[in-house]
């Protein structure tokens, strides 16, 4: 939810300032000022980083070729590379810098943005464009979640929030209709999925007015979210990535019976079913 503030904030400011020759480094430090507003810290980037689970794709100006960047390990420069993946001249006067480098929309060079080494049999594609148009060079081939409406000026244009709502439920039913699929590829389904429903994320989007945005904030989500969004986040704060998933399934909440740590502890009472 906070993501989606901060795009939305962000937005408001191009169409205030213009959308052309915007200058990169005033985008760059207003973007690490809404990171730190909404909790990021050197210390959440550095932990990303060591996970080496997060790619973004950029297009290197000088040579030209496309990089799919490793999430660096400071605040600052996951903002430059993030900012720098959707740089487009001439909206920005110049192209994104990223360490030192000129770089501009890895859409340049790229439809999908793959880490060398990486198996492209393993990729799980989701695209904004449909089958017929991914079909011609450079995708050359389907994906496993396209949408089954052509939306070309969907890319380009800023449309009002009404709108961009419209967009997401898009992109969630058309996800929901490929679940058997995605299962089929090896992801796990979650259980209880989802962890907020729908109709919770029609009621927030609901409450957003563009011309008088929220103010960003650390927290995760409004007071709208779901008990079992609240028992995830609390997950999520309380187990690394390595052993979430175990945590999840319950082995870690069995071993209590030999005298687990105090955050297991809380796991295991929120797992707990609640009495009357």
């Amino acid at each position: 939810y906070q993501i989606l503030l901060l795009g939305l904030h962000q937005k408001k400011k191009f169409l205030k300032n213009g959308v052309y020759l915007n200058d990169f480094n005033s985008m760059l430090e207003d973007t690490i000022n809404q990171f730190e507003a909404i909790g990021i810290t050197d210390e959440d980037v550095a932990r990303l980083c060591g996970r080496n689970q997060c790619f973004i794709g950029i297009t290197q100006c000088v040579p030209p070729r496309h990089c799919s960047e490793p999430t660096p390990s400071t605040r600052r420069d996951l903002a430059a590379l993030w900012l720098s993946s959707m740089t487009v001249v001439p909206f920005f006067r110049t192209p994104g810098i990223y360490k030192g480098k000129y770089y501009v929309d890895g859409g340049f060079s790229a439809c999908y943005s793959v880490p060398d080494g990486q198996p492209w049999d393993d990729v799980i594609k989701v695209t904004c464009f449909p089958w017929w148009a991914t079909m011609l060079p450079p995708a050359m081939g389907v994906a496993d979640i396209q949408p089954s409406h052509f939306m070309p000026t969907e890319v380009l244009v800023l449309y009002p929030w009404a709108h961009q709502q419209m967009l997401i439920k898009r992109g969630y039913d058309d996800a929901k209709l490929r679940h058997d699929h995605l299962v089929a590829r090896g992801l796990r389904p979650l259980p209880n999925a989802p962890l907020t429903q729908w109709s919770e994320w029609q009621a927030l989007f609901a409450a957003i007015d563009e011309e008088n945005l929220p103010p960003l904030s650390t927290k995760a989500s409004t007071a709208l979210a779901s008990e079992t969004e609240r028992q995830h986040r609390e997950l999520l704060k309380t187990y690394s990535h390595s052993d979430l998933h175990d945590a999840l399934q319950g082995p870690r909440l069995r071993r209590l019976d030999s005298g687990g740590s105090r955050s297991e502890a809380n796991v295991a009472q929120l797992s707990m079913p609640k009495r009357p």
